[in-house]
């Protein structure tokens, strides 16, 4: 059974635990962050949510990428290798969600792998652990609470389910990156 994440938007009050807690575990350049927190303009203010990459059943970095540095695991889970990795950025390009992240440093890209170490420990990854409302759930996708599904959103399939707050389409979520009223979209593609 495929994984995936639960996001709660209507809960969720933007203090980017999520996203400084994924980046240290991680280690990752101050710059480069692989879970983003995201601002989307709604009546009478705003909304935010917590987005990574969302392991799609069609994963559109890993059929993309001319090195084959993806890998779909039996759990469901896209990981990358980051040795195979040249630099292209191919994967981000190809990404309706545009999740992995670009490393100008070391000249290679990130991507959520839903905490595969800290799971192999029987752990929750660090994003779910870290925030402060208990917004983020990473489980089995049958087994997540119930939320808009967003698998028919996109081509890639991606294994997401989301308690939209009342002022948010699920058209939001499609093509987070290229929708218009969002702010803080996290690593720009070049």
């Amino acid at each position: 059974m495929a994984q995936g994440f639960f996001i709660n938007s209507e809960d969720c009050y933007g203090c980017k635990s999520c996203q400084v807690a994924c980046a240290n575990e991680k280690l990752l350049a101050p710059s480069v962050f692989i879970r983003r927190v995201r601002q989307i303009e709604k009546t009478g203010g705003h909304a935010f949510v917590s987005m990574s990459c969302n392991h799609c059943d069609q994963p559109a970095c890993m059929e993309n990428c001319p090195v084959g540095a993806y890998q779909k695991m039996d759990n469901g889970l896209v990981v990358q290798d980051h040795d195979k990795c040249i630099g292209c950025k191919t994967c981000i390009e190809a990404c309706p969600f545009h999740a992995p992240a670009y490393d100008e440093a070391t000249s290679t890209t990130y991507k959520c792998d839903g905490c595969a170490n800290r799971q192999a420990r029987g752990e929750m990854p660090v994003c779910a652990v870290t925030c402060p409302s208990a917004n983020l759930t990473l489980g089995e996708t049958d087994s997540l609470p119930e939320g808009t599904d967003m698998k028919d959103q996109t081509a890639t399939q991606p294994n997401l389910k989301v308690a939209l707050d009342k002022d948010i389409d699920a058209s939001a979520f499609a093509d987070i990156d290229g929708v218009a009223g969002l702010v803080d979209t996290g690593v720009e593609v070049a």
